[in-house]
Parts: C-alpha cells; sequence; structure tokens
C-alpha cells in the first residue's frame, strides 16, 4: 500500500499531461501572430529553457524533480509530444490558411452565377417561372453566405479534431511514462545489486582500512574514465571496479551513485571486520 501511494505521488509529481498543457499554451500563445509553425529547432530549444526554469523551481522549493526523472520526462517530451505538436500545428496551419484564403464574395457570386444559370436554363424550357429578382437574389446571396459559413465551421471542425488526436497522444505518452518509471527504478534496483557484488569483490582485496581509504581517496579526486589516467593512481586493486568507467560508460552521475555506494559499504565492512 506504501510503494503504490508512493508511486502515486511520484506519478503526480512527473505529470506529463500538465506539463504538455504549459507547453502547448506557450506555443499557441509565442505564435499566434506568425503565419507558420516555428522551425523544429526553436520549438526544441524553448523546451529546453522551460524544464530548466521548472528545474531550477523544484529545487528552490522542495528538490521533487531528480535529475533522472527529470531526464526520463524530457525524454517523452521530445520523442513523443513535440512530434505529435509539430503534426497538429501543420494542420492548424493548413486549415487556418483555407480559412483566411477563402473569400466571402467569391462564394456569393459563384452561388447568384449558378442560380441564375440554372434559372435561365429552366426559364428556356419553359419549366420553372423565376421570382422576382429582388427575392431571388436575397436569396442566392443567403445562400452563397450559409455555404461559405459551414465551409469555415467544417475547417474549424477539423482543427478541433487535430487538437484532441494532439491531446490523446498526451494521454496515451503520460501511460508509456508511468513505464519507463518503473523500468528505471528496477533497473536501478538491479544496478545496486550489481554495484554491491562488485563492491564485495573490491573490499576482500584490502586488508587494511587505511590502505582501502587511500586509494579511495585519489580514485575519489580524481574520477579517472580512461585506462592512463587510472594507471597513473597506481591503485591496481580498483581495476576490476574502476573499469567500467571507461570510454563514457557510465555518466557523472552515474559513477557518483556508484562511489557513494561504495564509500557506504566500505565503511560497513571494516566496522564489522574489527
Amino acid at each position: 500500500m506504501g510503494k503504490k501511494s508512493e508511486n502515486n505521488k511520484m506519478h503526480s509529481d512527473l505529470s506529463l499531461e500538465r506539463i504538455s498543457d504549459d507547453l502547448f499554451m506557450i506555443f499557441e500563445n509565442e505564435i499566434l501572430f506568425q503565419r507558420y509553425y516555428p522551425p523544429k529547432e526553436s520549438i526544441e530549444k524553448r523546451t529546453d529553457e522551460y524544464f530548466e526554469q521548472k528545474s531550477k523551481v523544484k529545487e528552490m522549493v522542495n528538490g521533487e524533480f531528480k535529475d533522472s526523472e527529470i531526464e526520463l520526462l524530457k525524454n517523452r517530451i521530445f520523442k513523443d509530444i513535440l512530434p505529435a505538436y509539430s503534426e497538429y500545428r501543420q494542420i492548424k496551419d493548413s486549415y487556418l490558411e483555407k480559412i483566411e484564403n477563402r473569400s466571402l464574395l467569391k462564394y456569393i457570386g459563384f452561388t447568384v452565377l449558378g442560380f441564375e444559370a440554372l434559372e435561365a436554363v429552366f426559364l428556356k424550357i419553359g419549366v420553372l417561372a423565376p421570382p422576382t429578382l429582388i427575392a431571388s437574389v436575397l436569396f442566392e446571396i443567403l445562400l452563397g453566405g450559409a455555404i461559405y459559413r459551414i465551409k469555415s465551421l467544417t475547417d474549424q471542425g477539423k482543427i478541433i479534431t487535430a487538437k484532441g488526436y494532439f491531446f490523446a497522444t498526451v494521454h496515451n505518452t503520460q501511460k508509456k511514462l508511468y513505464t519507463d518509471i518503473e523500468y528505471s527504478e528496477y533497473q536501478h534496483k538491479k544496478g545496486t545489486d550489481q554495484i554491491v557484488s562488485e563492491i564485495n569483490v573490491l573490499l576482500k582485496k584490502y586488508d587494511s582500512k587505511d590502505n582501502f581509504w587511500k586509494d579511495f581517496i585519489k580514485i575519489r579526486k580524481y574520477d579517472p574514465t580512461t585506462q592512463a589516467s587510472f594507471e597513473k593512481l597506481n591503485t591496481p586493486k580498483f581495476g576490476d571496479f574502476i573499469l567500467l568507467h571507461f570510454d563514457d560508460k557510465y555518466n557523472t552521475r552515474i559513477r557518483k551513485i556508484r562511489y557513494d555506494e561504495l564509500f557506504k559499504q566500505a565503511e560497513l565492512y571494516f566496522k564489522n571486520k574489527q
């Protein structure tokens, strides 16, 4: 029950739907007076700026966002939400252009001409007697205006439908984010188990805690990420543990997690060994 509550809190903090709403409003307001959908680079830059500000606020208030959680959220935004918004904007701009280019006078003119042509045909064969000229023209003008209005409303309806598809994508992506978070937790736990196993192998190589801490301080201070930089430290017993740090296999954050776990396990190990 406690775990479920914790997950619900985490999911609430990582509301992709809420953030997508924010970004949607930002994008729509900023391009309100622009004719076409802005370049992809500007949207991505604005999204990066949004997350940067969001992270700062969260850190100042209560530190709810973890780096890993932000990355998962950003990945989903860039992978699924921004392309969906781009598609929505292209559809919207296409129909807005049609609406703007549609001429009321043309619709009225073509309607009047069309009906006048039909009346001329029917009059010629004597089937239909024409109504008074004024009433006929007024009817044709109203009909042309109605057709114009219906076409515009139809296009606006298609824009609303495209917007609905966008937010449906957001909703479905939120579910994917939940899976990402749960999988990340699983991987972290799995990774922690692996670290503990590596640490146990490393600590058994040291008979003296002083020698271990001497080597640990060197490793932690210089954080070697290449074979050459590691060999300069003359700490060969760390060879197996540090091997995975080479060639950018682990980023700075993950290396810090490994060092912190090593520090914690080493304290317990040498304390129990006394």
